[in-house]
């Protein structure tokens, strides 16, 4: 009988451990993990890979950017890889807010140099987007690009 308190007393102080042990492995990964998708987004952009963007956002994706007059969806972004050059770019001050179990709101700053119609641009924006995990991965929902001046 006292062997089996102990057996039991054991599992449970394991149980207790291990589930601990995932809640903090869980929280804490997520603004890292959202930031390497971002950081991905913007190379599979650069690099034309229609495939992996189209992967990285959700099939709801929804975007607006300063200066338009209707709101973009994922056919929208996926094809902008054929209208402008991604040339370079420096991603920086990256903040990721938990705003939900499986939902993160990004804000960071990207100054960035392309092409469109052979005229070469240069532009320094902040960006506000929300990200979803679906299942394991995580996959952009929205994004609003504003300039600054």
């Amino acid at each position: 009988m006292k062997r089996a308190l102990v057996a039991v007393a054991l599992l449970l102080s394991l149980a207790s451990a291990a589930a601990a042990q995932a809640k903090q492995h869980a929280a804490k990964p997520v603004p890292a993990q959202v930031e390497a998708r971002e950081r991905k987004l913007w190379e599979a952009f650069k690099n034309k890979d229609k495939v992996t963007l189209a992967a990285m956002l959700d099939g709801g994706f929804r975007q607006f950017e300063e200066g338009l007059s209707a709101f973009g969806d994922k056919k929208t972004e996926v094809n902008a890889v054929d209208d402008f050059e991604l040339i370079s770019y420096t991603l920086s001050d990256f903040t990721v807010i938990s705003i939900a179990p499986n939902a993160a709101l990004v804000t960071y700053i990207a100054q960035y140099e392309g092409k469109s119609g052979g005229e070469t641009s240069k532009a320094k924006s902040v960006f506000g987007e929300v990200w979803i995990r679906a299942g394991s991965e995580w996959k952009e929902l929205y994004m609003q690009e504003t300039y600054v001046k």
